[in-house]
Formats: structure tokens, sequence, C-alpha cells
């Protein structure tokens, strides 16, 4: 089960970092990663979704917590959320020069965390039944 853990999350992370150059040569930034706002926000993504893997992989093994997963995975959503928000809060609420992308390409690399997230702890659910 380690194995196939280390394989979703080498595949997470390539999907993110294509994702994020893709995206990043698509709105025109010149420098992929000094100057890119969404260079942040990527890694953040990136890391709390890699956070979310091993924690959900230890979590597993554990008998108790086993029918709890989808339940404690929602407050992690609810936690990543909340943590995004608040460091970002200048890309979202502040009126920044250096900003000059619309807030909605932040939602990007938010959406793709949840997909990697969801896929993983749908895969780890079925084979823990």
């Amino acid at each position: 089960m380690r194995g196939k853990g280390l394989l979703q999350a080498t595949v997470f992370i390539l999907s993110f970092i294509l994702t994020y150059l893709l995206h990043a040569y698509l709105i025109g930034c010149n420098s992929f990663f000094k100057d890119c706002a969404l260079f942040k926000p990527y890694v953040f993504l990136l890391s709390f979704t890699l956070l979310v893997v091993i924690v959900f992989l230890i979590l597993a093994q554990i008998k108790k917590l086993k029918d709890q997963l989808g339940f404690i995975y929602m407050s992690t959503l609810a936690l990543k959320l909340i943590l995004f928000v608040v460091l970002f809060q200048n890309y979202f609420f502040g009126d920044s020069v250096e900003i000059q992308i619309n807030k909605g390409h932040f939602l990007i690399p938010v959406f793709l965390g949840l997909g990697c997230e969801v896929v993983f702890l749908s895969q780890l659910l079925k084979r823990i039944e």
C-alpha cells in the first residue's frame, strides 16, 4: 500500500507542476518561478495535498478511524480553504498593482488539489473495504 501511495504522490506532484507551467504560460508569466503570482498558491496547495495523502495513509492503518476518514477529510478540506484564503488574502481582497491576473485563476490549483485528494481518498476507502 505504501508503494501505491508513493506512486500517487508522484503523479500529484507531476500534475501540479505541469498544470502550473501550462497555466503560467497561458496567462503570460515571463518568469515562471519568481514573478508569477500563481507560484506560491500552487506550492501551498501541492504541499497541503501531499500532507493530506501522508496523513490519510497513516490514519488508514488505525482501525478505529477507518469509518471516520470521510468526515476527517471534510474538516481538512475546510482547514485548507481557510488557510488558503488567510495566507493569500492580498490576492483576493487587496488592491495590489502586482496582482494583475483574474482572481478566478486561483481556483484552478484549488480544484486540482481537491480532485487529487478526492481520487486518492476514494481509492484508499475502496482498498480498506
